[in-house]
């Protein structure tokens, strides 16, 4: 159910969605995001296996599939940046901290469309129930200061 909530989040009801995914993983955003319609669908992925697993399970054609880091694929001139803006962006990339995300979250002004949205998945101090609540509420406040 959460997945099915980031995907509607991401996509709506329309089917004119640009949507950029920030790490692969087991694909369930990317196969929520691919049964509503998305106009286009890029997937940046840096684990090689997670790539090949990807492309064995059909992905490449269904969406670009960018075998990069975010850090590398985002930059001007990277492969993803040439494809921005996008009207919706998830990110859930795995062994990354909150200063991953604040790097990720400097670029959202640049990387998304007017009106887009944006969302994460991500286990932040996920050993610490306090501190995980007080990450989150931090998370979300970075962003609404540089829209």
């Amino acid at each position: 159910p959460l997945m099915a909530a980031h995907a509607h989040v991401l996509c709506g009801d329309a089917h004119d969605r640009r949507v950029l995914n920030i790490g692969f993983g087991m694909g369930i955003i990317d196969g929520l995001i691919h049964e509503r319609g998305a106009a286009a669908h890029t997937i940046i992925e840096a684990h090689p296996a997670v790539v090949a697993k990807a492309r064995r399970d059909g992905w490449a054609e269904r969406a670009s599939l960018v075998e990069a880091r975010w850090q590398d694929a985002l930059v001007p001139g990277g492969a993803a940046r040439a494809l921005a803006p996008y009207d919706a962006i998830f990110y859930d990339a795995y062994a990354e901290d909150y200063s991953d995300m604040r790097e990720l979250h400097a670029l959202l002004p640049e990387l998304l469309a007017p009106g887009g949205v944006y969302s994460f998945f991500n286990g932040l101090c996920p050993d610490n129930i306090f501190f995980h609540g007080v990450v989150c509420q931090l998370v979300q406040v970075i962003p609404r200061k540089r829209s």
